[in-house]
């Protein structure tokens, strides 16, 4: 059976009408948000024989846990052009990974994760094969976060308190070695890319399994894998996801408590946190 993507927000729906929804002139092409998912699933993996990948990347988008770049959603599988991407992005959505959320049992799924991040390198990698720009060195890819607000409100993790921290710089590394696991992967199956000075450098103090760290250290062909920064369209498409490491004001336990100051320094201990498995600055709004 198929699975059936579901809104809960009707801001949501709104901003996927309006935005991403394929119209040719007065036709509607995008009946649901189901077919944008396979219409941007079959442009990126358009080379996949049988289909496999096709069919992980519109089940990931389908469930809320990887969206794509907002260009690939306006324009892929279209009859406009997808602008070159020099740096093509993504966003897994944390708080799509907590599992039996709001009880006493309620976790992250740091596997499915991991598993998600490496698919989303596969996109991204499959997206610049498809629409990137001819650039010297390595591909530059900007696998991100949002909904890291809402997946400690669904462990019941404060984000003013020390704890957030902790467990935004576990969400970073799981994110990290998944998209090094995924970037390993790519490199073997189609190898380095022009001069790429590869991930060595960026990965260097960063503690790794052996294995994981002899293929980043042989990586040619990936020059940055994460970044996380606000995605205000992505988080308003995934049913109001909260942006980013930006706090959820609706999910906050104590309002008092969640003065400008307070939220602004949770906000950087949560960056400074994640900020060592990550390979560019975690961005933040003004």
């Amino acid at each position: 059976m198929t699975r059936l993507t579901r809104f809960t927000d009707p801001h949501a729906v709104d901003l996927w009408d309006r935005r991403f929804r394929w119209r040719s002139g007065e036709r509607l092409r995008d009946r649901t948000i189901d077919a944008t998912w396979q219409r941007v699933a079959a442009a990126v993996g358009g080379s996949d024989d049988g289909g496999y990948w096709r069919s992980r990347y519109a089940a990931a988008f389908g469930a809320w846990q990887l969206l794509p770049d907002p260009r690939l959603l306006r324009r892929a599988g279209t009859e406009r052009a997808v602008p070159p991407l020099r740096a093509p992005r993504a966003a897994l959505n944390a708080g799509a990974f907590v599992i039996e959320p709001g009880g006493a049992r309620a976790r992250f799924d740091f596997e499915r994760f991991a598993a998600t991040a490496a698919l989303a390198v596969r996109l991204l990698d499959d997206a610049a094969e498809a629409f990137g720009a001819e650039l010297a060195g390595g591909l530059r890819l900007e696998v991100g976060l949002i909904g890291v607000a809402d997946a400690l409100a669904l462990m019941g993790v404060d984000y003013l308190g020390e704890a957030a921290a902790a467990q935004a710089q576990a969400m970073a590394r799981s994110l990290a070695l998944g998209c090094a696991q995924g970037a390993g992967r790519l490199a073997r199956e189609r190898g380095a890319r022009g001069e790429a000075a590869g991930l060595g450098e960026r990965w260097r103090s960063r503690e790794l399994p052996a294995a994981l760290a002899e293929a980043v250290a042989g990586n040619r062909r990936h020059a940055r894998l994460t970044r996380v920064r606000p995605q205000p369209s992505l988080a308003r498409l995934a049913n109001g996801a909260s942006d980013g490491i930006e706090p959820a004001y609706a999910r906050l336990r104590d309002l008092h408590a969640a003065t400008p100051q307070a939220l602004r320094a949770a906000r950087g201990r949560i960056a400074a946190a994640m900020q060592p498995w990550l390979d560019a600055p975690v961005g933040v709004r003004p």
